[in-house]
């Protein structure tokens, strides 16, 4: 224990990576509300949507699964298997939530500013408490260990627990400043993901002939966090995923910009046009 020690440089990056991780959605919002006058109860809506789908049911249902189904909590412990599951999942229950926040929660919202304002919460909302919270409590677990108050905590603790620790933190004392820095841009290409979906799923909630984008959304989400695969799995080096990641990221939002600009102001609005002249 007397041998592990977090640098300044890990200390440094990993405030620094917490606090951008927090401004990032507010000064998103607040620009694009700025910029919009876009309304922002979808904002809030995304927000309270991610942590129940994403940290709450998904882990519920995957917890079900394995405890059902013995097969496949085996077949979990190999690490290709496991990122498939776990990309599968993030997909179904994410974008599930996304359609029911945006159905349940969103019925007088029809603007597509709306689609966009609900991604900024939902991406943003994540940002905050996986890359923040994360950031946090490497903060805190660093000042406990370099002041010694760890060492003192863990004389109480059994070995095997003793040990399952000091593994964690040594984990956690080899990142550098630049590997915090690379959460953070993965932060920007998954907001940037995020928008991309809602909209196209915004636009299923609200136009009964696009309902097809909703299991699209499903796809392209499943296909995106599938570039975890590089480094957890072939072990290709961290900042070429992040590249990657971005780079899906981007090819998706370039496309989705077009047709979000395609889109009329008010969704919904020309069906409605259709049937009235039907009736005419």
């Amino acid at each position: 224990m007397d041998n592990i020690h977090f640098s300044a440089a890990t200390i440094v990056g990993a405030l620094l990576e917490g606090c951008l991780a927090v401004l990032l959605p507010v000064v998103l919002i607040v620009v694009w509300k700025l910029k919009t006058k876009a309304k922002l109860v979808p904002f809030w809506v995304g927000c309270a949507i991610f942590p129940l789908f994403a940290l709450v049911l998904e882990a519920i249902a995957a917890t079900v699964i394995t405890l059902i189904d013995r097969k496949t909590l085996h077949l979990l412990e190999k690490p290709l298997p496991l990122y498939l599951f776990s990309a599968a999942m993030a997909g179904i229950f994410e974008e599930t939530g996304r359609f029911f926040g945006m159905k349940v929660f969103m019925r007088k919202y029809k603007d597509r500013r709306d689609g966009v304002t609900y991604g900024i919460g939902h991406g943003g909302i994540e940002s905050v408490l996986l890359i923040g919270g994360s950031a946090a409590l490497t903060v805190f677990v660093a000042i406990l260990t370099n002041s010694g108050m760890l060492n003192t905590m863990m004389s109480a603790y059994d070995e095997s627990l003793k040990t399952m620790l000091l593994e964690n933190l040594g984990t956690m004392t080899s990142n550098g400043f630049s590997v915090y820095m690379l959460g953070f841009f993965e932060r920007i290409s998954a907001i940037i993901l995020h928008i991309s979906l809602s909209v196209l799923v915004f636009s299923a909630a609200r136009q009964k002939d696009r309902l097809w984008l909703y299991p699209l959304a499903i796809f392209l989400h499943f296909a995106a966090d599938c570039t975890v695969i590089l480094p957890r799995v072939l072990e290709t080096p961290l900042w070429l995923f992040e590249i990657l990641f971005f780079a899906v990221s981007v090819a998706l939002a370039l496309p989705v910009f077009r047709y979000y600009r395609s889109l009329p102001q008010v969704l919904g609005e020309e069906q409605s046009a259709v049937t009235e002249n039907t009736q005419i």
